[in-house]
């Protein structure tokens, strides 16, 4: 739920084709405060997303209903909002603006497109930050150590990990070997490496600790394609101490309490809404 400057380079690139029987391609399905979801847009995003119909429109439904909130409380976001996010994501990346315009342009969506995403993103924000207003009180020490005492699996580090790197062109290709692990997929390498946990950016080295033994790792999207890995043995195993943990728990606990707060609030916000069942996806 929460937005990470990492994923706005990226938002929206999904592309494809759906089909549907003539007249019911932009049949409204729901309405929302009478605003309308058409089947079009919950077949669109449960494909892009690998998600259900059903939490594809439960999404859709969330989207209406944050539409509603930032036009009644006046949450705007000007040009130099939108051109300081791009800039800010592409510094991020390592690339100038002309370089992440290019790869945008390069994956089938318009500039103008995703200024309008980057639009809708800070709005949202803006509006996750009026629902956090005085709602998050830091927690204190003894919260935080009683997680680390409660989960000790969850601070287990192996300092060696032998995995299978795989390099895809896009998500979609990486999510077929996910679904398919024997298939052989034109344009996804393979590579067999061991990989030292010291030497790992941290978002990676979180990723290869909670992924078991067997198990892929999330996908990660970069600037020139998509990559996984197959976790296949861990070894040098250490327990972090409490104290090297503490801030990512902390922050954790957070995170878990805006997921919370926002969940009750868009449910009382659906509770008080209009919503119109028409067509059941």
């Amino acid at each position: 739920m929460l937005l990470h400057s990492l994923k706005y380079a990226f938002i929206g690139l999904g592309i494809l084709a759906i089909t549907a029987h003539g007249g019911l391609v932009n049949a409204i399905s729901v309405t929302v405060n009478d605003e309308p979801i058409t089947l079009y847009e919950i077949h669109k995003l449960s494909n892009v997303q690998s998600i259900s119909l059903r939490d594809a429109l439960e999404q859709l439904v969330q989207e209406r209903l944050e539409e509603s909130q930032i036009k009644l409380l006046g949450i705007g976001a000007d040009a130099f909002d939108v051109q300081s996010r791009i800039e800010s994501v592409a510094a991020q990346n390592g690339i100038s603006v002309m370089e992440l315009r290019n790869f945008i342009e390069s994956k089938g969506m318009a500039w103008d497109e995703y200024n309008a995403q980057i639009e809708k993103t800070i709005k949202q924000e803006k509006l996750y930050s009026r629902i956090f207003a005085n709602a998050i009180e830091p927690f204190d020490t003894a919260q935080v150590r009683a997680y680390y005492d409660a989960n000790p699996n969850e601070f287990k580090r192996a300092n060696r990990i032998m995995v299978t790197r795989y390099d895809g062109p896009d998500q979609e290709s990486l999510k077929r070997i996910q679904a398919a692990p024997m298939s052989v997929i034109d344009g996804v390498n393979t590579t067999r490496e061991t990989l030292e946990s010291k030497a790992q950016d941290q978002r990676l080295q979180y990723y290869l600790d909670q992924t078991p033994v067997g198990s892929f790792t999330p996908i990660i999207q970069g600037t020139k394609g998509a990559r996984m890995y197959l976790v296949e043995e861990k070894d040098d195993i250490e327990v972090l101490p409490f104290e090297r943990v503490q801030n990512a728990i902390a922050k954790h606990l957070e995170d878990e309490r805006r997921e919370e707060i926002i969940r009750n609030y868009f449910e009382k916000l659906k509770a008080r809404a209009n919503i119109v069942v028409l067509r059941r996806p």
